[in-house]
C-alpha cells in the first residue's frame, strides 16, 4: 500500500454510516478535542490550514523527506519495489492521533465557516 493511501485510511476504512457516526461522537467527546483545546482554531485563514497540513505531511508522514517506500532513483512505479520497508515503530499510533486531530479541526472549521456564510 502506498503511503498516501495509508493516510487516507487512517481515520476509518468503513462505509457503515452508523459506525462512522459512533466514531465521530467518540472523537467529539474526547477532552483533547474540545473546542477550547484546539488552539489552531484561532487561525481562520484557508492558506494557513493548507500550510499546517503540508507541514504535517512533510515532517511526519514523509519523515522530513525520507519518504518511506519510494524506490531508489525516484521511480514512482511501486511494481518496481522488491520489498518496501516497514513503517517505523509508533508510526501508526502517531498517524492515528494526527488524523483524529485533523478531522476534529476540519469539523469545527467547516461548522464555523457555515455559520459565517449563513449568518447564524
Amino acid at each position: 500500500m502506498d503511503l498516501h493511501r495509508f493516510w487516507d485510511g487512517v481515520i476509518t476504512s468503513s462505509s457503515n454510516l452508523t459506525r462512522l457516526q459512533n466514531e465521530g461522537t467518540a472523537l467529539r467527546n474526547r477532552q483533547e478535542f474540545q473546542r477550547g483545546q484546539l488552539t489552531e482554531l484561532g487561525n481562520t485563514d484557508f492558506e494557513s490550514w493548507a500550510k499546517e497540513s503540508f507541514e504535517i505531511a512533510t515532517k511526519i508522514a514523509y519523515r522530513n523527506g525520507g519518504r518511506i517506500g519510494i524506490p531508489r532513483g525516484g521511480n514512482m512505479d511501486c511494481a518496481m519495489v522488491a520489498a518496501a520497508p516497514l513503517l517505523p515503530v509508533g508510526y501508526v499510533v502517531s498517524a492515528s492521533r494526527i488524523a483524529d486531530r485533523r478531522v476534529m479541526l476540519a469539523g469545527y472549521r467547516l461548522a464555523d465557516l457555515l455559520r459565517r456564510v449563513v449568518g447564524n
